[in-house]
């Protein structure tokens, strides 16, 4: 049974998704004015080298909009697992605001077309959707540039990668994505969710700059800070 007050915070107007109290008529982003002011927002600066030597050889910019922190992991855990996929609409707008301000700081073109990091056949059936193609979509179209659907496709039925170890993801990934169709000459931005060994989005690099992608990047919601090296 679905808590009342999980009810009346999917509903328009109702309540903020984080704290759950009413919201006002002003606040129209999904989230009160005190929750969304605590939002751990990134600067927009490219993370990429916090990746390893493979990720600098496959991917170009590494930008993400918020922490990992108690609130985004409490958004994401939301979106994912508890059958919210209608906080796409809240979320979408906190990414595309961060990709925009990182590439004018770069002065750097934005990418010719959008894709999601795909899911397997087996987790979809499980959850409904996916939660990166939800995202990738929303953004592509507020950020006018073209979603290629069904682009990537995942070749293994991937381990829970959040419980791996950083050799254990990065081996569970290599050669684990397939790029559908000729990318010949194009920037391409990866959508995901969280960023945390960045060997899903290195994987995903890889399979586009096999059918010629010139560029790569990668765009998540929340990027997860390593606590120790052998994490990062």
């Amino acid at each position: 049974m679905v808590p009342l007050e999980q009810m009346f915070a999917k509903l328009p107007g109702g309540c903020c998704w984080l704290c759950l109290l009413p919201l006002k008529a002003t606040e129209a982003s999904g989230f009160c004015r005190a929750c969304f002011a605590d939002l751990p927002r990134l600067p927009p600066r490219c993370l990429h080298w916090r990746g390893s030597i493979q990720a600098q050889r496959h991917g170009r910019y590494w930008f993400a909009a918020l922490a990992w922190q108690r609130d985004s992991r409490q958004l994401v855990t939301c979106l994912k697992f508890q059958r919210s996929p209608e906080l796409v609409r809240w979320l979408a707008p906190l990414l595309s605001a961060q990709v925009m301000a990182c590439y004018q700081s770069y002065g750097v073109a934005l990418p010719d077309c959008v894709v999601a990091m795909p899911m397997t056949a087996k987790r979809w059936r499980q959850r409904g959707y996916n939660q990166a193609s939800l995202l990738a979509k929303a953004v592509a179209e507020q950020l006018q540039r073209p979603y290629a659907p069904g682009l990537l496709r995942r070749l293994t039925d991937e381990q829970r990668q959040h419980k791996l170890s950083r050799r254990q993801r990065w081996q569970s990934m290599e050669n684990a994505m397939h790029c559908t169709r000729s990318v010949g000459g194009l920037t391409v931005a990866v959508v995901d969710d969280v960023l945390t060994s960045g060997a899903s989005v290195t994987a995903a690099a890889a399979a586009l700059q096999r059918r010629g992608a010139k560029a790569v990047d990668a765009w998540t919601l929340c990027y997860t800070e390593p606590l120790h090296a052998g994490d990062s």
